[in-house]
């Protein structure tokens, strides 16, 4: 008998928010590609062009699949309805097998310092794009059964760490849609939901926010240090194959023990 593999060879996926080399998308992007997945790299940013491009070309370098690029935003329906056409035609395919909603926005400020702005930006992207994405992967993408979307949520929609509330708030509307549509989505097309939600991971973003990593990394049960963007990868690559087929509707928290059981 050979041995039991997390392939998912044939399948095709998007992962939103991947076009920076270093962040979480991409890494899950590149975890998919190596175990057999078509993706499509998405972005929104027209100064990451450069950086979504270079990532493609090496995954299709490195493990021989096809990759698409595209550029939109996911907070809109017409950036969503972009991400998804474009995918089946660049990739040569008639439907989505795998959606990563790992695009967001995130700003830590004080209640007092939160613009209307910063507010409709982290709504935009955390939870219209949830939305519209998935919309469109089941409709325009014709997901079929056995099709998996994946949302990256945060441990700040449980913690609620100070300065994050607006953030927090959104992932946590992240969370609830997961546990709506794994019931209706599973029930009428066969698709399994599920959050992963990562504690402090070395990307961009962290880096740029050392003073919400530092106390968080002490709270952490194993190995006080940020968690890898290949950690986080690995999870998602385990959600996305047929060993996950009877997972759906949870929230994987990976965050070295932060949240204990409370999640």
């Amino acid at each position: 008998m050979p041995a039991d593999t997390l392939s998912v060879a044939g399948k095709i996926a998007i992962v939103t928010g991947s076009g920076r080399e270093n962040g979480i998308g991409a890494a899950i992007a590149r975890g998919l590609a190596r175990n057999g997945a078509s993706v499509a790299i998405h972005y929104v940013s027209e100064s990451v062009t450069p950086r979504a491009q270079a990532l493609a070309q090496s995954i299709r370098d490195e493990y021989g699949v096809a990759v698409a690029v595209i550029q939109a935003d996911v907070s809109t329906p017409e950036g969503a309805h972009k991400i998804v056409a474009d995918t089946l035609q660049q990739l040569k395919a008639d439907h989505i097998d795998i959606l990563v909603n790992n695009a967001g926005a995130g700003k830590v400020k004080p209640l007092t310092e939160v613009t209307p702005e910063s507010i409709h930006s982290q709504f935009g992207a955390n939870v219209y794009g949830l939305i519209y994405m998935t919309q469109e992967v089941v409709k325009q993408g014709k997901m079929p059964r056995g099709g998996r979307i994946i949302n990256i949520g945060s441990i700040a929609s449980k913690l609620g760490p100070a300065g994050l509330a607006v953030y927090g708030a959104t992932k946590a509307a992240g969370d609830s849609l997961t546990s709506s549509w794994a019931r209706e989505l599973g029930q009428t097309h066969g698709i399994t939901v599920n959050t992963v939600a990562p504690g402090p991971v070395e990307t961009d973003i962290v880096k740029d926010e050392p003073g919400v990593v530092g106390p968080l990394v002490k709270l952490q049960r194993i190995e006080t240090r940020p968690g890898t963007t290949d950690e986080i990868a690995d999870a998602v690559l385990f959600l996305a194959s047929e060993k996950a087929r009877w997972i759906t509707a949870k929230y994987l928290a990976l965050d070295a023990g932060i949240l204990g059981t409370s999640a």
